[in-house]
């Protein structure tokens, strides 16, 4: 097994639908190798002081996308981080041929009642209500669809959270040259 301590040069970018791991995945990659993470959410929150979800309610859809290329465009430029980008935003063949160019990006997948399992963990009597589960739903289907790119894909279904880590950073080593 090969010892991993630095992040390369170029960036790891984890898209996906919520749900697969794609935020815990890259926050403990980032820390064992000293790297910054960057996620496209979080950046549009810091900027806009609003979150995607609510951008998209107030101002439609087309500001968010707008945002969103902005932030991505941004984000292609950062060296050795990792970046975490919704499943939604990788669907917009700019972000994605930015991201592509930038370094290694690889779709982290989920079995689906695997994903609502670790949604309900996750948000707790929050996701008893039906109009929040209707919600996540409606987000989940919008999301899903970066599973049918032509991106390099690792189900985190079986897999632990460290078994995913180790995966991830081999996966990073090996195609941060290519």
């Amino acid at each position: 097994m090969t010892v991993f301590d630095a992040a390369p040069y170029r960036t790891l970018t984890l898209t996906g639908p919520m749900g697969v791991g794609k935020t815990t995945i890259g926050r403990e990659i980032a820390r064992q190798l000293k790297a910054e993470l960057y996620d496209l959410d979080n950046e549009i929150l810091a900027r806009e002081g609003q979150s995607s979800d609510q951008i998209r309610e107030i101002f439609g859809e087309a500001r968010l996308k707008t945002l969103e290329r902005e932030a991505v465009h941004e984000l292609s430029l950062r060296r050795s981080a990792v970046i975490v980008i919704n499943g939604t935003a990788m669907l917009d063949e700019i972000n994605r041929q930015r991201m592509v160019e930038a370094g290694s990006v690889l779709c982290l997948s989920c079995a689906l009642n695997e994903t609502l399992r670790r949604l309900h963990v996750a948000r707790g009597a929050w996701f008893q209500s039906p109009y929040n589960r209707a919600t996540i739903i409606s987000r989940l289907k919008r999301e899903r669809a970066v599973l049918t790119l032509e991106l390099l894909q690792l189900d985190t279904s079986l897999l632990s959270v460290e078994e995913t880590v180790a995966a991830v950073k081999q996966f990073w080593f090996e195609h941060a040259e290519a």
